[in-house]
């Protein structure tokens, strides 16, 4: 009796489809740390190891997730990737600018340096006594004055800030805001545009009255008086 060994075919790696993302769960905790931390957009994408384009749009395509899919509703767990890091930073940025506000205020209205507690007992009276002393810095009203400046009464949308940073790496790049395509058709079409212009000029001369008169000055230009004179 003869032994048979089936060899099983070699099965095949599952062939990845696409660019992996960059949005991984560790990038959405760095960015939403960043953001927590008081750091603007570019710091934030660069503490994640991202660009900031890259950061822009998630959150603009984050945004619209929300408003279409969630009605508006922040949800840090949702299963779309970007309208979870929309939420998480979102959330973040508020917690960032409460505490930043409550500092300021702090300073225009002055911190309490110490705080000291006394009690006794009255001579007199034989009463218990007590009594807080607290000391306070006094406030600065530029602290307020510079919170009233730079409060945004209309702040810039995340697909703003996407288009800023597009047309801000064109630039860089010395790309033209139509791109170059469309910059070679435009440069055709004003070809295009001349040509057709000197046949219209062309056109109009032939059909000039003075030019089919055989007036010679109609072509060579008109002989003034003097010149006139001077041939004799």
């Amino acid at each position: 009796m003869t032994n048979t060994e089936i060899t099983q075919p070699a099965r095949r790696k599952p062939r990845r489809r696409g660019r992996p993302t960059l949005l991984t769960g560790k990038t959405m905790e760095l960015l939403t740390r960043a953001t927590a931390a008081g750091l603007p957009v570019k710091q934030a994408a660069d503490a994640a190891g991202v660009s900031r384009s890259s950061f822009l749009r998630w959150m603009a395509a984050g945004e619209d997730a929300v408003e279409s899919e969630q009605e508006g509703r922040l949800d840090v767990d949702s299963p779309n990737p970007q309208a979870a890091l929309y939420a998480r930073v979102t959330r973040a940025r508020a917690v960032a600018v409460a505490r930043a506000h409550a500092n300021i205020e702090e300073a225009a209205r002055g911190a309490v340096v110490s705080e000291t507690h006394r009690s006794w007992t009255d001579p007199v009276t034989g009463a218990h006594r007590s009594e807080k002393r607290i000391r306070r810095r006094p406030g600065d009203w530029r602290a307020s004055a510079w919170l009233l400046v730079r409060l945004d009464p209309n702040p810039k949308s995340f697909d703003e800030q996407l288009d800023e940073e597009e047309a801000r790496i064109r630039a860089e790049r010395g790309e033209t805001p139509t791109g170059g395509p469309l910059a070679t058709h435009l440069q055709d079409l004003a070809a295009r545009l001349q040509k057709t212009l000197a046949q219209y000029e062309e056109e109009d001369a032939v059909h000039d009255p003075a030019v089919q008169a055989g007036e010679p000055g109609a072509v060579l230009g008109e002989v003034g008086e003097a010149d006139v004179d001077g041939e004799g």
